[in-house]
C-alpha cells in the first residue's frame, strides 16, 4: 500500500493571471498620475496659450498613450483568463477608453438625487465622469442592495 500524501493547500486558480492583472492596473495608475501630475505643472504656466483646438489637442496628450494601452491589456488579460475582477478595480477604470478614473485628476465626481425635490436619500446617485472621454458611470450610494433570490424570505 502507497503512504497516503497529505493534502495540498488549496490557491487561488490562474494565480499567474491575477498577479498579471494587478501588476497592469498598478503600473497604468502609476503613469496616470504621473501624466496627470506633469500635466498638472504645464498648464499653470501655459494658461494663456491654450485655445480652441490646441485645448482638445492638451486633453487627449494629458493622458500617457502607455497608461491607456495597460488599461487595454486589463480588460483584455481578464476577459480571456475569464477572471472576475474586483468591484473597486471595475469601478475605478473607464469601460470606454480604458483611463484609471482619478478623482480630480482624471475624472469628475458629482452626486445626484432625480426624486421629487431630493426627498429620498436611497436615491443619490454618484456620477463618475471620464474626462479623457466624458463617459459616465452612475453607482448608487446608500440603497440596500436586495437579497439573493434564494435567500429571500417569503
Amino acid at each position: 500500500m502507497a503512504k497516503d500524501k497529505p493534502p495540498k493547500a488549496k490557491g487561488i486558480p490562474n494565480k499567474h493571471l491575477h498577479a498579471r492583472t494587478t501588476f497592469l492596473y498598478q503600473a497604468a495608475a502609476y503613469l496616470t498620475l504621473q501624466t496627470a501630475s506633469k500635466h498638472a505643472q504645464s498648464a499653470a504656466s501655459d494658461t494663456e496659450h491654450a485655445h480652441g483646438t490646441e485645448q482638445t489637442k492638451s486633453r487627449s496628450q494629458n493622458h500617457s498613450p502607455l497608461a491607456l494601452q495597460l488599461g487595454s491589456d486589463l480588460h483584455s488579460v481578464s476577459r480571456k483568463g475569464q477572471l472576475r475582477l474586483a468591484v473597486d478595480l471595475k469601478r475605478s477604470m473607464c469601460k470606454s477608453c480604458n483611463t484609471i478614473l482619478i478623482p480630480g485628476r482624471t475624472a469628475t465626481q458629482l452626486i445626484e438625487n432625480h426624486s421629487k425635490n431630493g426627498k429620498k436619500p436611497w436615491a443619490d446617485v454618484l456620477v463618475i465622469e471620464c474626462k479623457l472621454c466624458g463617459g459616465k458611470k452612475r453607482l448608487p450610494i446608500g440603497a440596500k442592495r436586495q437579497a439573493k433570490k434564494s435567500e429571500r424570505t417569503t
